[in-house]
C-alpha cells in the first residue's frame, strides 16, 4: 500500500514538473508574440508617418534629355537640313543640393572652362554679391531689418530696398574670377532638380572636355555629354523656308508657350519657330531620352537606369529638287541683273514659283528683295507671305467667271475700242490705243485686251456696255461673282500650302464703286501672292483642278545610319475644287494662253516660243505707286508642255519703270521649262 502511494506521488511531481514547465513556455510565447503586436503597433501608429516618409523620399522620378531632330531632305533624298554635334556639358541638381553646394561645384569648374559672361545681368551680379558677402548686406539693411521684424515692411519691401542699396560700387568688386563662376551658377541653378541643364555648349575646346571629364567624380551632377546645331549643307539656299530652332537657353519661345505646353513639351525644349521647322515640328523633334533616378531621403540620387534610350525626329523629305531650286535662283539673279541694266534701278523685289500642276508638289520657289544698290536679300517666304497687284494674268480667271455667270460663251467676239463713260471716264486696251478691232476670248487672252475684260465684267453686272453709259451704282453682286470666280482657280483665296503665315491678299469691299469693280477684271484692284498664281495657272493647266500646294512630300522613320527609313506617311496635295465650267471653256482658256506664248502677237511670245518643250501662259502690268512715283508689276503665268503639263510657274517683278521701253523678263520662266525638261532631263 505504501509503496502504490509512493509510486502514485512521484507520478504527480513528474505531471506538475511537466505543467510548470509547459506554463513557462506558454508564458514566453505570449510575452514574444505580445512584444510582436505591440512592435508593428508602434511601427504602424507612431512610425507609419516616418516610413511613408522614407518612402516618398525614395520615389522614382522621370527626366528626360532632349535627342537631335529629324533631317530635312529634297525629293531626290539630297541632304538639305542636318544637325552637326558639338561637345556639351550639362549639370544636373540634386533635389535637396543647396546653393552652397552648387556654389562650390561651380568654383571647382571655373578652373576647368572659360565661360563667356556677355549673359551675365545687373540683378545676378546683385545676387551673388550678397551671397558672397551676406554680412555686410545685413550692415547696410539694420534699419530694414528692424523694420521687417516688426512687421512694419513686407519680405518684398525689404528686398527691394536690399537691391536699391547694392550699386555699381558693390558689383565693381567682383573679380574676373568671380565673373566666372557666376556665369556657370547661374546656368546651374536655371532649371529643376534632376533637369539635366546646359552650361557650356558652344566652343567647348578638347582641352576643356577632357578635363571636365577626368574629374566628374569630385564634380557630382556635372556631366559631358554631345549637343546639336542645325546646319545647312546648301548655304543660305531655301534658309528663310526652313526656318528656326529655339536655342537651349530660349526653349519654348514666349509667344508659343501655351501652344507647346499643350502638347506635352517642357519648358526648356527646344523646338521649331517658325516656317518647315514649327510646321513639321511634332515629325522632327523626335523622342527624348528617358532617365529613372531613385533618390534616397536626403535627395541624393542612389541609382539610375535608361528606361527609353529616345531617337532623333524622323525625316522629313521635300517636294522640292535641290538642283531645279539652285538654278532657279541662279537664273533669278541673273535677270535680276539684266533688268536692273537696262533702267529697272527701283525694282524691289522679284520671285518664282515652280510647281508640278497636277498633285501641288512645289518644287522650287525663290525670292529676292533688292535694294537702291542693286544687293539682294533672300525672300523665298515672300512667295505666299507677301501679296501684289499682278495685272492681265488673271484674265484667264475673269473669263471662267463670264462663262459660269453667262455674260459671255465660247468663241464670242467683242470690239475692243476705247471705252467712254459718262463723266469722261475712258477705258482702253494697252495694244489698241484709238482703233476698232474684232477679236474673239482666246485673242483677247493672247493680246491681252482690257477692253474684253470691261465688257465681260459689266454684263456679268448686268449692264452692257454703251457708248457714254454711265456706271452701275450697286456692283456688290457682280463683285462677289466676279471674286467667285477667281476664288475657284486660287486667286483672293490661301492655297492651303503646309507652311503657316501664309496671306490671302488684299481683298478690299467692292458695293458702290464700279471703276475697281472694272479694275478686279484685270488685275488691278486686289492684290495675291505668287504662289497663288502657281496654283491658278495650275488649276487651268490641269483641266480645271484646283489642288493644294504643299512642300513636304514624305515622312520617313528615323534610323541610326544616314540611310533613309521607310516611309510612314505621304504628304499628298488634295483636290480642293473644281471650277464650275465646262471642259470646252478650259479648253478655249487654254488656246488663248498657247496662242499668247506662240503666235507672233501674243504677249509672251518674245519669251517663249521656242521653248524645249511647247509651253503656254498669260503675262500681266499691274499699275502701282512707288513713293508718290508710277510704276508697274510686271508677271508672268505658265505652264509646260501644253498638252498633260509637268511643270508650272508663276513670277512677280515689283516696281520695275513704266513702258517705253517695255523690259521683258519672261526669260526666267523660259530658262526654267529649258533646264527643266533638258539639262535636268539629261542628268
Amino acid at each position: 500500500m505504501l509503496k502504490r502511494l509512493k509510486e502514485k506521488s512521484n507520478d504527480e511531481k513528474i505531471r506538475n514538473t511537466m505543467n510548470k514547465r509547459i506554463s513557462f513556455i506558454f508564458g514566453v510565447i505570449v510575452f514574444i508574440f505580445a512584444v510582436v503586436v505591440l512592435r508593428l503597433g508602434y511601427l504602424q501608429i507612431a512610425q507609419g508617418s516616418h516610413y511613408k516618409q522614407l518612402i516618398k523620399n525614395s520615389e522614382n522620378l522621370t527626366v528626360n534629355e532632349a535627342v537631335p531632330r529629324g533631317r530635312i531632305l529634297d525629293r531626290n533624298g539630297k541632304v538639305l537640313v542636318d544637325n552637326a554635334s558639338k561637345k556639351a556639358i550639362t549639370y544636373a541638381r540634386g533635389r535637396k543640393t543647396s546653393q552652397t553646394e552648387v556654389l562650390k561645384i561651380a568654383k571647382d569648374l571655373s578652373d576647368l572652362i572659360k565661360m563667356n559672361t556677355d549673359k551675365i545681368t545687373d540683378r545676378d551680379k546683385q545676387d551673388y554679391w550678397i551671397q558672397l558677402h551676406p554680412n555686410k548686406a545685413r550692415t547696410l539693411m539694420q534699419s530694414e531689418q528692424a523694420l521687417l521684424d516688426d512687421g512694419s515692411i513686407s519680405q518684398d519691401d525689404y528686398d527691394e530696398a536690399l537691391y536699391k542699396k547694392i550699386g555699381e560700387k558693390q558689383t565693381n568688386t567682383l573679380s574676373d574670377k568671380d565673373l566666372q563662376v557666376l556665369a556657370i551658377y547661374r546656368e546651374m541653378m536655371s532649371g529643376s532638380a534632376l533637369d539635366p541643364q546646359m552650361i557650356k555648349n558652344e566652343d567647348v575646346t578638347d582641352e576643356e572636355y577632357a578635363a571636365v571629364s577626368q574629374k566628374l567624380s569630385d564634380l557630382p551632377g556635372v556631366n559631358t555629354t554631345m549637343d546639336w546645331d542645325r546646319k545647312y549643307p546648301n548655304g543660305d539656299t531655301l534658309r528663310g523656308i526652313f526656318g528656326d530652332v529655339s536655342t537651349t537657353e530660349e526653349g519654348i519661345p514666349k509667344e508659343l508657350t501655351e501652344q507647346y505646353l499643350a502638347k506635352g513639351y517642357s519648358r526648356n525644349d527646344r523646338v521649331g519657330k517658325s516656317y518647315l521647322e514649327y510646321q513639321y515640328d511634332d515629325i522632327l523633334k523626335g523622342k527624348k531620352k528617358e532617365m529613372k533616378y531613385t533618390t534616397d531621403k536626403s535627395g541624393e540620387v542612389i541609382d539610375s537606369k535608361v528606361i527609353n534610350p529616345g531617337s532623333r525626329g524622323d525625316d522629313l523629305v521635300l517636294s522640292i529638287d535641290i538642283d531645279l531650286q539652285k538654278k532657279t535662283e541662279e537664273y533669278l539673279e541673273k535677270q535680276i541683273s539684266k533688268l536692273r541694266s537696262e533702267g529697272a534701278k527701283d525694282m524691289d523685289n522679284a520671285l518664282i514659283v515652280v510647281q508640278n500642276p497636277n498633285n501641288g508638289d512645289i518644287l522650287a520657289m525663290a525670292g529676292k528683295q533688292i535694294d537702291k544698290n542693286g544687293d539682294l536679300t533672300d525672300y523665298d517666304i515672300g512667295t505666299f507671305t507677301s501679296q501684289f497687284a499682278v495685272g492681265s494674268s488673271v484674265k484667264g480667271g475673269t473669263l471662267l467667271a463670264g462663262y459660269q455667270n453667262n455674260a459671255i460663251n465660247v468663241g464670242d467676239q467683242m470690239v475692243d475700242e476705247p471705252l467712254k463713260f459718262a463723266g469722261g471716264l475712258t477705258k482702253r486696251s494697252y495694244f489698241n490705243q484709238d482703233g476698232r478691232k474684232t477679236i474673239n476670248d482666246k485673242e483677247a487672252l493672247m493680246h491681252s485686251s482690257n477692253v474684253y475684260m470691261f465688257k465681260t465684267a459689266l454684263k456679268m453686272a448686268g449692264s452692257p456696255y454703251s457708248a457714254n453709259m454711265t456706271l452701275p451704282n450697286d456692283i456688290s453682286e457682280a463683285g462677289q461673282k466676279l471674286r467667285k470666280g477667281l476664288n475657284q482657280v486660287g486667286l483672293g483665296i490661301k492655297t492651303g500650302i503646309d507652311l503657316p503665315n501664309e496671306t490671302n491678299g488684299q481683298i478690299e469691299p467692292l458695293t458702290d464703286n464700279p471703276g475697281n469693280f472694272l479694275d478686279l477684271a484685270i488685275g488691278q484692284y486686289d492684290t495675291y501672292t505668287p504662289l497663288q498664281l502657281a496654283q491658278y495657272v495650275s488649276t487651268i493647266g490641269n483641266n480645271g483642278y484646283r489642288v493644294q500646294p504643299h512642300i513636304g512630300l514624305e515622312i520617313r522613320q528615323a534610323t541610326n545610319k544616314d540611310t533613309l527609313g521607310p516611309v510612314k506617311e505621304k504628304v499628298k496635295g488634295k483636290v480642293l475644287n473644281r471650277v464650275n465650267n465646262s471642259g470646252e471653256q478650259i479648253k478655249q482658256i487654254q488656246d488663248g494662253f498657247e496662242m499668247a506664248f506662240n503666235e507672233k502677237p501674243g504677249t509672251g511670245y518674245q519669251s517663249f516660243n521656242d521653248t524645249e518643250v511647247p509651253s503656254a501662259g498669260k503675262t500681266g502690268t499691274a499699275e502701282v505707286f512707288q513713293n508718290g512715283e508710277s510704276r508697274v508689276n510686271s508677271t508672268y503665268v505658265g505652264y509646260a508642255p501644253i498638252k498633260d503639263p509637268k511643270l508650272a510657274f508663276s513670277i512677280v517683278y515689283t516696281n520695275q519703270p513704266v513702258p517705253e521701253p517695255w523690259l521683258n523678263g519672261g526669260d526666267l520662266g523660259r530658262d526654267v521649262i529649258n533646264y527643266y525638261f533638258k539639262e535636268r532631263a539629261e542628268k
